[in-house]
């Protein structure tokens, strides 16, 4: 009878747990589904798209050109067969990998901890503002937590029972796909290192520490080996570090900076000295309770906070010689944050309910901060400090509105080109203002890195001067920045300005263009 009681008991628990857990992953998709096409599609989605329309073949050639290796573009390019190459679909597929890590965190959680605090990870996790924005972004980060939240959770289960095989099995196909989605996953290998060997051997445990053990180095080297078809390409792409010249230098606030677009998408540098670093102690803080609390023999959370922590500050100390601290690269261990809050949130709640609820509640409060700033334009995650509001398909919409057949749009810099072609319905094909280096005559100035996933030896839709329209050009619509500088323009003397329109960053103007031979002369 007792036992009974027990099984029936169990059973409402499990059920309870499905049903908690079930609204939480639909909370998580209603949320990140919410306005999905909201945003325009800027030029690193554009990029995507147009690198997920070559074969494997072609990209594992062109991808030297990029700074990334290709996994997420094959991924993107069976996405897109399956369901089209809408924005809503395309992101689509973030979403969906963004709602699979909550469930994820939520998985690792119970693993490391309870019942509850895997409720309140999860809660948590929900709306996370630098999950739930590239949840909407057509790139690989929201991927990249997927393969690194299953490797952390496969160690988990290795890390409990050592015995057991198939977990470093999928630990090792998990970290292979990660490293061939994003190079940052390496981070999380470091950090899984360091867990094991901070780890130290229980009490009378006799066999060796699971840092030691065979079956762990023999995982790793099937990683190496994995990844070895593909360290050619990667090396070639660290002797692009040019490529890299839009990331800023690093600072002493990179760290805080971070953790605040993880909560609110805004990096505080405007804010006082002591709300901007208020993040760093009091993580730090909450860190060292979760450890000082953990009474389990595996002592898991170690291997979270270390996780959260290792890859910030290993990049942080990289970055002094070579810039490669960028918020949205974490966006795999910053899923560790709200873990971490949750587990401390849980040891809290057993002797102060209340005080676990207030908590929370602060939490989300400012998580709904950061949710007002990503549907408020105030996302700083992309622009290294400025707040971004692109508008290049109300410029695609006003042209296609207005073309005639006679018309040429010419793109100024190649940040908006792509996502101009992905918008442009009616128009006819733009073509991209690219000026050759005076005396070269053969080196493009920016655009040849640009040039790879697009044309495969063609130039066709290059313009190298303004004076070299296609004949038969009426009226040219010119399109660039809203506040572009990035040249000295030099415009015919015999085009007549006719309109301009600024929408966000955006600006587009029109001229008519009077066929004669007068000589170029410089605009203002």
């Amino acid at each position: 009878m007792d036992d009974g009681v027990v099984v029936r008991r169990s059973d409402s628990s499990d059920l309870r747990d499905a049903c908690l857990w079930g609204v939480i992953l639909i909370a998580a998709a209603a949320v990140r589904l919410y306005q999905l096409d909201w945003a325009a599609l800027w030029y690193d989605e554009a990029f995507s798209r147009v690198m997920s329309t070559h074969s494997l073949g072609e990209l594992w050639s062109i991808s030297v050109s990029d700074v990334h290796p290709p996994l997420y573009y094959l991924v993107l390019k069976g996405w897109i067969a399956l369901l089209g190459d809408g924005l809503i679909a395309m992101r689509g597929l973030n979403a969906f990998a963004s709602v699979l890590t909550v469930g994820m965190g939520m998985w690792l959680t119970r693993l490391v901890s309870t019942r509850r605090a895997a409720v309140f990870a999860g809660i948590l996790l929900v709306m996370l503002p630098i999950a739930v924005r590239y949840s909407h972004e057509v790139r690989m980060y929201a991927l990249l937590a997927v393969w690194m939240t299953g490797a952390t959770i496969a160690l988990v289960y290795w890390m409990k029972a050592p015995s057991r095989y198939m977990p470093l099995v999928i630990y090792a196909l998990l970290i292979t796909a990660g490293l061939y989605t994003h190079y940052f996953a390496i981070l999380g290998v470091l950090s899984h290192w360091l867990c094991l060997l901070a780890m130290r051997p229980m009490p009378n445990e006799t066999a060796p520490r699971l840092i030691l053990r065979p079956a762990w180095w023999l995982a790793n080297l099937t990683i190496a080996l994995l990844f070895l078809p593909w360290l050619p390409v990667f090396v070639a792409q660290l002797g692009q570090s040019s490529n890299l010249g839009w990331i800023h230098p690093v600072t002493l606030s990179a760290i805080p900076s971070a953790l605040w677009q993880y909560l609110t998408l805004v990096n505080g540098a405007q804010w006082p000295a002591l709300a901007r670093w208020a993040p760093v102690p009091v993580l730090a803080g909450i860190c060292i309770f979760c450890l000082l609390r953990d009474t389990r023999p595996e002592r898991l959370s170690l291997l979270l906070v270390i996780y959260l922590w290792a890859p910030l500050l290993v990049i942080f100390v990289v970055s002094w010689q070579l810039p490669l601290f960028v918020a949205r690269y974490f966006l795999f261990s910053a899923l560790a944050l709200p873990i971490v809050v949750g587990i401390a949130l849980d040891d809290v709640a057993r002797t102060r309910t209340g005080l676990a609820v207030i908590g929370c509640l602060i939490l989300i409060g400012i998580e709904a901060f950061g949710m007002r700033n990503l549907y408020g334009e105030y996302d700083t995650t992309n622009a290294d400090g400025h707040e971004t509001q692109e508008r290049i398909n109300l410029i695609a919409e006003w042209i296609d509105h207005r073309y005639q057949p006679t018309d040429q749009v010419v793109v100024l810099n190649y940040f908006w080109y792509p996502s101009l072609v992905y918008y442009s319905r009616h128009a006819g094909k733009p073509l991209l203002y690219a000026p050759r280096v005076q005396g070269s005559g053969a080196e493009c100035v920016v655009y040849c890195r640009f040039k790879a996933p697009y044309a495969s030896g063609q130039d066709d839709f290059y313009l190298e001067s303004l004076s070299h329209l296609p004949a038969g050009t009426a009226r040219v619509w010119l399109v660039d920045g809203a506040d572009a500088t990035d040249f000295q323009l030099t415009l015919p003397c015999q085009w007549r300005w006719a309109d301009t329109q600024i929408r966000g960053d955006n600006r587009l103007r029109l001229y008519d263009v009077r066929q004669g031979g007068s000589r170029p002369c410089p605009t203002p």
